[in-house]
């Protein structure tokens, strides 16, 4: 299975919907597959975080739902910082 359906089934399964995988990079030294995970807003979609896949398929890091959702509303909270900012001139 390669990286980008195996981060899928397991998005899928562990964080929901409203996540997907991105196109997967591999990096030659540490031997690992690097795949971003989206997740979809009203704004268009936002990357909060990566997944490391071994050559063999295996998960060996994702960030939990939790980490994810945590990302993601740091990420909403200072985007609204700065549009407020525009809006109120500062």
């Amino acid at each position: 299975m390669d990286a980008v359906s195996r981060v899928r089934d397991y998005l899928l399964d562990n964080v929901g919907h409203m996540t997907y995988p991105g196109n997967a990079s591999f990096d030659p030294a540490s031997q690992r597959w690097f795949v971003p995970v989206y997740c979809r807003t009203l704004r268009g979609a936002v990357v909060v975080g990566d997944v490391e896949v071994d050559t063999q398929g295996h998960i060996l890091f994702a960030p939990s739902r939790e980490e994810l959702l945590t990302r993601l509303g740091a990420m909403v909270g200072s985007v609204s910082t700065g549009m407020s900012q525009k809006v109120s001139g500062g």
